[in-house]
């Protein structure tokens, strides 16, 4: 369970705009800077710098606009490394509709002025969705009317459901970004797909490789983060209608087909708020905050709370 069953404060608010408030998707935290962080949401065109102290976040100055090609980006997961901050759109189609949404499969890189602490030459890359393509793991899951989940939406039930193309988080390691898959994710498996980072935006060899988590059947990666020299991933529904516990995993060598992979602990969300129909709110992203030898002690920012409502909990590194 969280330390706490009331959420850190986030004041003042990271968004000005409700959708984006109860829709945080992302958060990463500058390397030489681990109080500044990034906070990204799946509504709207903008993301916002916060200040993280213990109890609380604080935005930095107002949110500021994302260069993409639509007003709703669908942003699924932050990175930072020594240098940049990352951004991914989800690459996935609509859900409601399983209609094609070429605006949200770009990634983003930035740097901060180093005087201002502002965003700094915002670079897009739609290379990502190019790798993908020619993967054979994604054959018949990414393109037009690849809907998201097994089944279609009701608006559609003249399609099917294809296991579509559904990024939910990204990290950043060693030169290399790590884009974890809410979709496809078959037979109790969830993919994880690695890339040199300079060529996704700079050209040359991105050396793709793909690593398949076994996470447990209708589960799926919902976001990433760094934990030295491993990765953790947040681990929950591959569909919103089949809710199933959310739990994290510790992921060795995600740059090997099989993965050394460990489920480290299942979050206890009994006790954690709801969002404003009354219903759980759903865990979308997971920030480092300190790791001892024993254990990690994560944020967790959920969908449906306010800024993400954010709640800490203290893991064990062994099962």
């Amino acid at each position: 369970m969280p330390e706490s069953p009331t959420p850190w404060s986030v004041s003042p608010p990271a968004f000005s705009q409700s959708d984006a408030r109860a829709n945080v998707s992302g958060i990463a935290c500058a390397a030489d800077a681990p109080d500044t962080c990034l906070l990204v949401a799946d509504e709207g065109d903008k993301a916002v710098f916060v200040r993280l102290q213990e109890g609380g976040l604080a935005a930095i100055g107002a949110p500021f606009v994302l260069p993409v090609a639509s007003g709703e980006f669908d942003a699924e997961g932050a990175a930072a490394d020594g240098r940049f901050f990352y951004i991914a759109g989800s690459h996935s189609v609509k859900r409601k509709s399983c209609r094609d949404h070429p605006a949200n499969r770009v990634v983003l890189r930035f740097d901060l002025d180093p005087v201002t602490r502002a965003p700094h030459a915002i670079a897009s890359s739609g290379e990502l969705w190019r790798i993908l393509a020619g993967l054979p793991e994604f054959a018949g899951h990414a393109g037009p009317q690849a809907c998201l989940g097994d089944n279609p939406p009701e608006a559609r039930r003249d399609l099917r459901g294809k296991q579509g193309v559904n990024i939910e988080g990204v990290a950043a390691r060693d030169g290399r970004l790590y884009f974890g898959f809410r979709g496809p994710a078959i037979n109790g498996e969830a993919l994880i797909v690695g890339v040199d980072a300079n060529a996704l935006f700079e050209g040359g060899d991105p050396t793709p490789s793909v690593a398949r988590i076994r996470v447990g059947d209708k589960r799926a990666i919902r976001d990433l983060t760094i934990a030295e020299d491993a990765l953790l991933a947040l681990v929950g529904p591959d569909y919103d209608e089949a809710p199933r516990n959310y739990s994290i995993f510790r992921i060795e060598r995600p740059y090997q087909g099989a993965a050394q992979t460990r489920e480290l602990a299942i979050l206890d969300l009994d006790n954690a708020p709801r969002d404003g129909t009354n219903r759980p709110i759903k865990p979308e992203a997971i920030g480092m905050l300190n790791a001892t030898p024993e254990r990690y002690r994560l944020l967790v920012l959920s969908d449906g709370g306010a800024d993400g409502a954010p709640l800490v909990f203290d893991i064990p590194r062994a099962p």
